[in-house]
Formats: C-alpha cells, structure tokens, sequence
C-alpha cells in the first residue's frame, strides 16, 4: 500500500511540474482558424514584426546580432527567421563563420508569413535565398513544418538524424518564424535523441534556453510522443531496462535502419551494429591500437539533470546554467591554423605518431616507454612459482609461459589478475619505478621473484614485492588498462582476443566480469552510449556482450534446419554460407573475420571459438540431443570459411 501510494504520489507530482502549453485553449483554437495575414497584422506586428525588428530585442536576446536568437547549446542554435536585409546589414554570414556555424535548418513552408517584417524572395518563397548559405559552404535544410503545427513521428526522426550528421561538420541553427514553436519542438527532440533527458526534461531546457519555446498542447505532445517512438528503437537488449519484447535479427534490423544515418545506416544493412563495433575493437585491441574515444559531449547524469530542472522550476530559468552537453565538433585547444586531427563517428585509432602528437592535449597517455625485449615479454607472462593454483574453470587452463609462441597455453589466467575492487578497468595505479624497470630494452636479468602482473597485483592490494623489495618512492602515475596488454607481443595479444572469443563469460567468467556485461547491456539500452563503449579495453566483457546480445533475441539467427543444410563439401570457402539469409551470412562473417585475423591459434582454442559461435548462432547446447548434425555440419562450414580468411589476413599482413 505505501509503495502504491509512493507511486501514485510520484505520478501526481509528475503531473503537477510537467510542461503546459503558452496558450489557453480558446487562444490555441483561435490561431488554426485565423487567416494568415490577419494573424501576422494582429500577433507579429505585420511590416513591423517584432521578429525581423532587431531593434525590439536586447543584446542577450540577440545570440547572433541582427536576429532574435538563444543558444540552447554549445552547438545548438534557436533563431528566427533571417532576411536578405538582415543577413546583408549585419553580415551573419561572417558571424555564423565566426561561431562555427556550418548548417542552417529551415522549418518553414514557402509563402508563410507573407505579410510580416520584409518581403519574401520570389525564387524561394522565403525572407531570403538559401543559396546564400550554400555559396557560402553553409549547409541548408528545409523541413516544410505548418505554424503552430507538428510533423509525424518518422518525419520527425529523420530531422533529428539528419542534425546528428550535421553536428559532425560544425554548428547548427535552426529557425521556424519566431524560432520558438517548431523550432522549440525539433530541439527537445533531438535533445531527447542525442542525450538521457525524457521528454518534460528536454522541453524545461528548452524553455529554459529559449523562453516561451513549445507553444501548443500539439507541440508538447509531439516531443513526448517522439520519446516513447524512440524508446523500442534504439532498444538493443530486450532484456535490459527498459525492457521491450525480444525481436528477431531481421526486426532489430528493421528497427536500426530507422534510428542510424549517413554511410552508417547503409554500411549496416545487414549488420547489427553491436557485432561491427565489438569486432572492431577486438581487433584493435589485437593489434594494440589505441583507441580514443570520440569527442561527444554527454548529457550530465540524470540525477543532475533532475535537480537542476527542479531548481528551474523553483527559482526561474536564468539560473540553469548546466546543459546537455551533445555530440560535435572537437573542441580542444589547437593552434589557429592546425586543423583538428579528425572528426569521427564511432571510434578511430591513431597512430603512435598521432598519439604522441595529441598526447598533451588529449591528456590521455601515459608517458612514452621504450619497446620490450621479446625475452622480457616472455618473463612478463610467466607466472611465478609461488603463486598458488589456478581457480578452477571449464577450458583452455594451462602454462601461459610459452604464450607469445603460440602456445595453447591460456591468457585467462592473466586476464583475471586485474584484481578490480571498483568495478572500473580503464585507469589503475602503479609505482612508476616498476613500469620503467619492467619495460627496460634489453633487460635480460632472470626475472625476480615473480612477474610483472604478479607484482602489479601486490601493488593494488598494497602488499610489498615477492623478492622482499619495498619501494619507498610516493610517486605514482595513473595507467590505462590497455598498458598492460601494450607489454605483450602481438601473438600474445592476438591469442588473448582470441581466448576472450571462445569463452562463455557467463559460465566461466567471474561474477564481476558477468556484472559489468550486464551494466552495458542497461547502458547501451539508454541510447547515446556507442562512444563509450569504445573506451571499454577488456576483450572478454566485449566478446560476452556480443555473444549475450545474439542470445537474447526472440529466435536464433540460423535455425536447426539451415544449420544442417550447410554443405561445405559441396561448396569452396566463397559459397558456403550462401544457404544463409543476407542477414545472417553478415553477421557470421564478421565475427570470422575479426577471429580470422588472430591469425595462427591453437586448435583447441579454435574449437573452442567454433562452439562458441555455433551455441550463440543456433541455441544448440554442445551436449544436446540435437548437437550431433548441427555441430557437425557448422563446424565444417565455419572452419572452412575461417581457414579462407585467415590465408586472405595473412596474405594481407606479408
């Protein structure tokens, strides 16, 4: 009962603080049955209308001078309409250069507001040219968009998509009439698109930025519709909160389709973007390269969010100073006439050089070591003598001694002395001494007692060193994660991916391993999440959410039938998925090839990966009833196919 009540209190109070319409029902009908003209004369000020009037605006109300406008974001730009007048008289297309403004959307249909401020262009039915812009490399939109109206839902996605790909040339504006009704509508969507706020959230930080935004009930009922359109879209575990029924492969895809934009919605037509991504980044983890996170600006956290919304409530607009904070161009300090290094979408790897380049404005590399000796990588991997026994797992146990031969040796072992107590792997703390004398070139002392990873271990428990030594140094310096796979070979770092691929975190993993899966799982459910996800440098939590992901959808992606019908023996390497729908054949594929250019693995360890791909394609337990044909005829297909792509990898890397 007192959790009912709690409830419904909530809801009430939630009733109570969301947004209501600027006009009175009677004012809202009025203005769909008015002519045009007369509301023009009677609301704008007709010839005189105070939103081509700069004159009638302050200079805060005036963002770009000569216009009625607000930056609703660092990016973000709300405004009225322009005219050939004012965009000559006080040169905004210098202004707009000067901002960084690269994009102007136009909600207007041609011809309205006929009879306010200056005179329409004959050519395009607007206050002036839009080839304006364009000769000026500004892009133009125009999304037709009635007065005090609304678009359709699907209309409304594709806006916010096409402003998501603006973002990455530079600032938008956006402007209707006033730049307060449709222009209000489009921002709190996209805000609702591009960042964790729900829709009362998105149109209060609209208003709060652009006072009386949002005008009409229509209006408002038109961004929170929007938000719940969006929520089963961008769903990618159905598992997960919020939770949506499951879907098969084709109707995620379906649903992707809708929500990406660009080169991307075309690149993943038949590829779960989750599967691309993961291969993607277990690749570079492979071949060490770093990766850095894109340059977008995520929203505060909801709890922040939450109670700055309610100081705006309370206290009045112009004290929210906090804001969503959304994708765009790099803002890092630079010289004037360099170039930024790159906008990027999801993630990208850079060169060494690059790295060392951006090091200290990025601020997010560790202080350049000298290469290893392959005998000191081999040290570094042996563990000491006196460690205790293993923990006991299914698979792949062994002396990881001989791992940067090749061995089958496993790296599960290795991976499972991070010895996290927060939960976090991306920045751990060292004795720089340590690193500087593990790292030395040429260092061909017996190992002391015990290895590096061991010693690294003793360090986060704040025990001394195996060999008695203590360190008496204060210094300390934060490492990413990624350091301690930079200290193994490439063999050793190819066979740790592809260890991470064959193992079925969820029965072999640790408690905390299986956690931190999950955590993604909610997190990418949220939207907004893809970037950060390519910070995450464990292969084996980004194997086990890719596994995970293909194992909660409604249906298997291969059935039993089209299991057992491949024929490999019948078909070259080329073909032999071709019984598959596009679909699946895709998804398959790629996480083959990320597997392929592990390049030379153990048998065992490729077994392994084939179950592994096998259970999470087709469901079909390994000790099951109906494991014998499915098993054996994927097996064949798969092992043929990956053995063709790993000739394809190593002809590619000779």
């Amino acid at each position: 009962m007192a959790l009912y009540a709690k409830t419904k209190g909530g809801a009430l109070m939630e009733y109570i603080r969301a947004p209501r319409a600027k006009y009175t029902l009677v004012g809202e009908a009025l203005r769909y049955v008015i002519p045009g003209h007369v509301q023009c004369s009677i609301g704008c000020g007709g010839l005189a209308c105070k939103f081509d009037n700069p004159s009638y605006w302050s200079d805060t109300e005036q963002a770009i001078k000569g216009l009625y406008s607000s930056w609703v974001s660092d990016h973000l730009l709300a405004m009225s309409r322009p005219s050939t007048e004012t965009i000559e008289k006080y040169d905004i297309i210098d202004q707009f250069r000067r901002y960084g403004i690269k994009t102007v959307i136009n909600l207007q249909i041609p011809g309205e507001h006929a009879s306010c401020g200056n005179p329409l262009e004959p050519e395009s039915g607007f206050s002036y040219r839009p080839e304006v812009f364009m000769e000026n490399n500004i892009y133009f939109y125009n999304f037709g968009w009635s007065d005090y109206g609304v678009a359709n839902l699907t209309t409304v996605l594709d806006m916010v998509t096409v402003m998501a790909f603006a973002l990455q040339e530079g600032k938008i504006a956006v402007h209707c009439h006033a730049g307060l009704g449709r222009t209000g509508v489009l921002l709190a969507c996209f805000l609702a698109y591009a960042t964790r706020l729900n829709a009362n959230q998105a149109i209060l930080y609209v208003r709060a930025k652009r006072p009386n935004s949002i005008q009409t009930r229509g209006q408002l009922r038109c961004v929170r519709d929007f938000v719940q359109f969006l929520a089963p879209l961008r769903s990618v575990f159905s598992c997960a909160e919020p939770r949506f029924n499951p879907v098969t492969l084709s109707q995620y895809l379906n649903r992707q389709r809708r929500i990406l934009h660009g080169i991307e919605r075309k690149e993943l037509k038949h590829l779960p973007k989750i599967v691309r991504l993961v291969s993607r980044l277990l690749l570079d983890i492979a071949e060490n390269r770093q990766v850095i996170e894109e340059d977008i600006l995520e929203a505060p956290d909801i709890h922040d969010i939450e109670m700055t919304l309610s100081v705006i409530e309370k206290m009045g607009p112009e004290l929210f100073t906090k804001e969503p904070r959304l994708p765009g161009v790099p803002t890092l300090p630079r010289h004037f006439n360099e170039p930024p290094i790159f906008y990027h979408r999801k993630s990208l790897s850079y060169s060494e050089s690059d790295l060392r380049r951006l090091g200290s404005q990025l601020n997010l590399l560790a202080q350049q070591q000298p290469p290893m000796s392959r005998s000191n990588v081999e040290m570094s991997i042996t563990p000491p003598e006196t460690a205790g026994p293993a923990p006991e797992r299914r698979g792949w146990e062994g002396n990881v001694s001989d791992i940067s031969h090749g061995s089958s040796g496993s790296l599960w072992q290795m991976k499972n002395v991070e010895n996290q107590s927060d939960g976090s792997i991306l920045l751990r703390r060292r004795q720089r001494k340590t690193i500087q004398r593990s790292e030395s070139v040429g260092n061909d002392e017996p190992a002391k007692s015990g290895t590096m990873l061991s010693r690294w271990k003793a360090e986060q428990r704040g025990e001394p060193e195996t060999n008695g030594e203590k360190h008496g140094e204060e210094e300390h310096s934060e490492v990413p994660f990624i350091t301690l796979q930079t200290e193994l070979s490439l063999d050793a770092r190819r066979l740790l991916v592809a260890h991470a691929l064959a193992v079925d975190l969820f029965l072999d993993g640790e408690e905390e391993q299986n956690n931190k899966v999950l955590a993604w799982q909610a997190e990418l459910n949220q939207g907004g999440c893809w970037d950060r996800l390519c910070t995450e440098q464990d292969p084996f939590i980004l194997s086990g959410l890719m596994w995970a992901w293909l194992e909660q959808l409604k249906q298997p992606v291969v059935s039993v039938q089209e299991a057992e019908a491949l024929k490999p023996a019948d078909a070259d390497a080329q073909s032999v998925l071709d019984a598959l729908d596009q679909a699946s054949k895709q998804t398959l594929t790629c996480i083959l090839d990320c597997m392929a250019h592990m390049l030379a693995v153990p048998e065992e360890v490729e077994t392994a990966f084939l179950n592994r791909t096998i259970k999470a394609f087709t469901w079909v337990e390994n000790n099951s009833e109906d494991a014998g044909k499915v098993y054996e005829s994927m097996t064949a297909a798969l092992r043929c196919v990956l053995k063709d792509m790993r000739r394809l990898a190593l002809g590619a890397e000779a």
